[in-house]
């Protein structure tokens, strides 16, 4: 239990940075500002008389053209950001996980040494040995030296690359639909809308992309990994490495040993699958009529009809890319309900001194749940 709220604090503690690397990777208000400045100047030469010169048509005709070219654009970093934060949110999620296990375990395991070695003085009628809180002193001081060495390079390097191979993905998921519609003169059938199965499918392809899911093994490895271990020939920490102290150094080596463990690789799989599976249910479906959750309470007589009206519904491009962008990335940074809140915390409730953090959001409670995280943080512990 008290690991299970060390890592929820320690995520309310990063989201806000989690969010502000991604914002920074993927920030479209340069290509937004630039079109509502062509919207203005079409607007202008519109309103120059009923009678266009061929300047004016040679000129909305390069707007329209510009205005294509942005809002592709903001059509690939919208989806890159929603993408990003659910894989940013797993790993951050599990590494911390991993971390506040194995300081969690060693610190059981210092004070159990040392109120067996104090009863041990005491009876020999020897001085005793020092406070009985200095072990959680060291364990806070180690504690933030292991967050700060690991959450820099993930937030400063990890983040940037993963958004760059993210957004490669989402490119050629959605290659086949453009806000403008189809180009005049070209034989591309571009799509100006888009169903439910289209924005599911977007999220599938740049998933089978990133995690080479067509390829997967039982063996394979973690796929996130990378952007938080260094690699192998980069020895720019070395100094600071030989720096820390024995128990931040212990778990910091420890960290990157699981975090290429079958183990966490399962973990991470499983979070993963949870975390999208609850952005399509719960999240994007909403923007459409008839949701998955909806679907999913219907009889079986209905559900054939309900899935078909959904796969035929059809929102304009454009308010699916801002939907994307605003309402479902939000959902990673909005607490959940009260209800939700005291449900996920119902196993431990009464029996922490000091008040329970708030739950960052309502993907959490479900990652922690997971008999895969579950696991993984008992193998920590011990």
């Amino acid at each position: 239990a008290r690991c299970r709220v060390e890592t929820m604090r320690a995520m309310l503690d990063f989201l806000p940075t989690l969010k502000k690397a991604v914002a920074k990777e993927t920030d479209a208000s340069k290509e937004t500002g630039e079109l509502k400045r062509l919207r203005v100047k079409r607007r202008e030469i519109l309103e120059n008389g009923s009678s266009t010169n061929g300047d004016e048509c040679e000129n909305e005709v390069a707007i329209r053209e510009r205005e294509r070219i942005l809002w592709n654009a903001i059509k690939i970093k919208s989806i890159t950001r929603l993408v990003t934060t659910a894989y940013a949110h797993t790993i951050v999620y599990l590494v911390l996980t991993v971390q506040v296990n194995l300081l969690g375990g060693r610190l059981l395991r210092d004070e159990i040494e040392e109120r067996t070695k104090s009863q041990s003085q005491t009876q020999d009628g020897s001085s005793p040995s020092a406070p009985a809180n200095r072990g959680a002193e060291k364990y806070r001081s180690s504690h933030q030296t292991v967050l700060a060495r690991t959450y820099h390079r993930v937030f400063s390097k990890g983040i940037p690359s993963l958004a760059a191979e993210v957004a490669n993905a989402v490119e050629m998921a959605t290659r086949q639909y453009d806000v403008r519609g189809a180009i005049d003169n070209s034989e591309l059938a571009l799509k100006a809308d888009a169903s439910f199965e289209d924005v599911a499918s977007w999220i599938e392809n740049t998933r089978d992309h990133i995690e080479h899911r067509q390829k997967q093994t039982k063996a394979m490895s973690s796929v996130l990994t990378k952007f938080v271990i260094p690699p192998e020939d980069q020895n720019e920490d070395c100094t600071q490495h030989d720096a820390m102290d024995e128990l931040a150094r212990h778990i910091l080596d420890e960290t990157f040993d699981l975090l290429e463990s079958p183990i966490f690789t399962n973990a991470e799989r499983s979070c993963l699958d949870a975390t999208f599976t609850e952005l399509r249910d719960d999240r994007y479906a909403k923007l459409f009529s008839h949701s998955s959750a909806d679907n999913g309470n219907s009889s079986d007589g209905d559900h054939g009809d309900m899935k078909k009206e959904e796969e035929e519904e059809r929102k304009p491009l454009a308010n699916v890319v801002t939907h994307l962008q605003k309402s479902a990335v939000a959902t990673f940074h909005r607490p959940p309900s009260h209800k939700e809140e005291m449900e996920s915390w119902g196993g431990i409730l009464g029996m922490m001194e000091e008040p329970l953090p708030s739950a960052p959001n309502s993907y959490l409670p479900i990652l922690e749940r997971l008999s895969s995280v579950l696991e993984l943080g008992d193998v920590c512990f011990d």
